[in-house]
């Protein structure tokens, strides 16, 4: 018997170890634990002539050759099917109900040895666990429906709020592309205030220059210097000329006191310096000297980083030209 040692019980499922009291099967050669044998009264294997079958109570005839309903006495018709009793073209297993072909001596389906009826209570019992089997497996073909429409539902929420959230939760930058200052000030926090203030201030400065052009039409704000401290402003703007052509310049604003607001102080066309001449009369000499004094301060300005507002800004201010809405941009309150 040392053979079989680490072999597998089929019926306790667990090894065979040495001086266990083994029996093999006489018909299929698998061992088994004796007590297993006695206990199942036979070989465990499907379909081995030495599987033990009982008799289930129910005379083997007794049973609708159609569906496999057992038949009590006097019953000449399946009281489930309606097939004669004595119907013989068919052969159906007694346990499942499934069709058996000629020569098989067990149901393919349930193992069940053909000839043996099952009693009533148990095909009962059967056919409501089949029925609940049934029942649990239509569930879990509905479910994925269900979890689709649960996601489509989800998903249309999820568009729905890319939508509409937008709508009623607008952020500083919105408003601010938007020209809308005051929503753009009063949804600030901290530093975003005073960026504000600062774009609010340039789209404010900026909106006389188109008219200045030969063609206003053709205003491009390019770059803008703000020196705070000073109270200082530098725009470089461009613009069509007399001959089509695209001409820049720098226009340098400063704060005056007395009327509260930036005014012009020069439009420099470039930064070099002019000449002054023995024959440029007094205001002609004095003109080139204020324009070079500008010249050299608005160089000052635009050689500190630090002062270029940023290219966001200049954009929206840009986009709000376009959308023929920057002349009427209006200084904020911000006392309000």
């Amino acid at each position: 018997m040392e053979d079989y040692i680490g072999k597998i019980c089929p019926f306790c499922k667990t090894e065979i170890k040495e001086g266990d009291s083994v029996k093999v099967c006489p018909s299929c050669g698998i061992p088994h634990h004796e007590s297993c044998w006695e206990e199942n009264k036979g070989c465990t294997t499907f379909g081995c002539s030495e599987q033990h079958y009982e008799a289930q109570g129910t005379n083997p005839t007794d049973v609708c050759p159609k569906c496999g309903t057992p038949l009590g006495d006097g019953q000449m018709f399946c009281p489930k099917c309606g097939t004669p009793k004595a119907d013989t073209n068919k052969k159906v297993c007694g346990k499942c109900g499934s069709e058996l072909q000629e020569g098989q001596e067990f149901c393919p389906k349930c193992g069940q040895k053909v000839g043996l009826a099952v009693d009533a209570n148990v095909s009962s019992a059967i056919s409501q666990f089949n029925a609940e089997i049934n029942k649990a497996n239509e569930s879990k073909k509905k479910k994925p429906i269900k979890i689709i429409i649960v996601a489509v539902i989800a998903l249309a929420v999820i568009v729905a709020g890319a939508v509409v959230a937008p709508k009623l939760f607008k952020s500083t930058s919105d408003y601010l592309a938007m020209g809308d200052y005051e929503k753009a000030y009063s949804v600030a926090k901290g530093d975003e205030k005073e960026d504000v203030l600062v774009e609010n201030l340039i789209a404010f400065v900026a909106k006389d220059v188109p008219d200045t052009l030969k063609d206003p039409s053709s205003f491009s704000l390019r770059d803008v210097w703000f020196d705070s401290a000073n109270q200082r402003i530098v725009l470089y703007v461009s613009g069509a000329n007399s001959y089509g052509a695209t001409a820049s310049s720098y226009r340098y604003y400063t704060y005056d006191e007395d009327d509260g607001e930036y005014s012009l102080y020069a439009s420099l066309s470039d930064l070099d310096e002019e000449e002054t001449y023995s024959w440029d009369d007094a205001s002609e000499m004095l003109d080139k000297m204020l324009r070079n004094s500008a010249r050299r301060t608005v160089i000052e300005i635009i050689g500190n980083s630090s002062m270029k507002l940023d290219k966001v800004s200049i954009k929206n201010i840009n986009n709000l030209f376009e959308q023929d809405i920057l002349d009427s941009i209006e200084l904020l309150d911000e006392n309000k």
